[in-house]
C-alpha cells in the first residue's frame, strides 16, 4: 500500500510540474457486452473528442470544471445492421442523439488518489449517466491507471440496466429478446496540452 501511495504522490508531482498547462484533450473508446435469448454479443463505440479546462481552487489545487462527455448513439456498432437499427430505435436517436456522462468538478490531486487501486480493490469514479431523458448516478470501477507528465490513461467498468433508463430491450418477433443487464468498459486517455 505504501508503494502505491508513493506512486500516486510522484504522479501528482509530475502532473503539477507541467507548468502553464490549462487544458486536457480527451478521448475514449468503449465496448459493451450484452446477451440475448440466443447468444452473447458485444458492441463498440467512441465518445466525441473533448477538451477539459482546468483552473485552480481557492487552495491552489488544479481542478477540472464539471466535465461532460458525449457519445453519439449512431456511432455505436454491434456488427449486425438489423440489431443496430433496433438499438437506435430503442434509444430514440431522432430525439436523443447522444448519451452524456456528467461529472462534478474534479480536483486532479484528489481524483488521482480516488482512481488508484488499493489492496486489490479497484479505484472508482462517480458520474451521472444520461440516456434519453433519464439520469442515473454511476460508480465505475477503475483499472489500469497510468500517469505520466503528458498523459493519464485508465479503464473504467460498470454495469447498467436498460429498464433503469426506461429503455425497452429490443426483441425479434417477441421471441428473441436482449437481456436487461449490459456491461460497459471504457478506455480513457487524457493528454495535457
Amino acid at each position: 500500500m505504501l508503494s502505491r501511495l508513493s506512486a500516486v504522490i510522484v504522479a501528482i508531482l509530475l502532473l503539477a510540474s507541467a507548468a502553464g498547462a490549462e487544458t486536457f484533450g480527451g478521448q475514449c473508446d468503449f465496448r459493451f457486452y450484452a446477451r440475448s435469448t440466443l447468444h452473447k454479443f458485444e458492441g463498440k463505440g467512441a465518445c466525441q473528442p473533448f477538451i477539459l479546462i482546468s483552473d485552480r481552487t481557492e487552495q491552489g489545487k488544479e481542478r477540472l470544471r464539471s466535465p461532460v462527455i458525449r457519445v453519439p448513439v449512431k456511432g455505436m456498432d454491434t456488427a449486425n445492421s438489423r440489431r443496430d437499427s433496433k438499438m437506435y430505435t430503442m434509444f430514440d436517436t431522432d430525439r436523443y442523439p447522444e448519451i452524456k456522462s456528467k461529472f462534478k468538478d474534479l480536483v486532479i490531486e484528489e481524483l488521482l488518489l480516488q482512481l488508484q487501486e488499493e489492496d486489490n480493490v479497484p479505484g472508482h469514479l462517480d458520474f451521472d449517466l444520461q440516456i434519453r431523458d433519464v439520469t442515473i448516478p454511476v460508480k465505475a470501477a477503475i483499472h489500469e491507471l497510468s500517469v505520466t507528465p503528458e498523459q493519464v490513461t485508465f479503464r473504467m467498468e460498470f454495469p447498467l440496466s436498460l429498464t433503469d433508463f426506461k429503455l425497452k430491450p429490443p426483441s425479434v418477433l417477441g421471441l428473441i429478446r436482449v437481456d436487461d443487464q449490459v456491461r460497459v468498459e471504457v478506455m480513457v486517455a487524457l493528454s495535457r496540452h
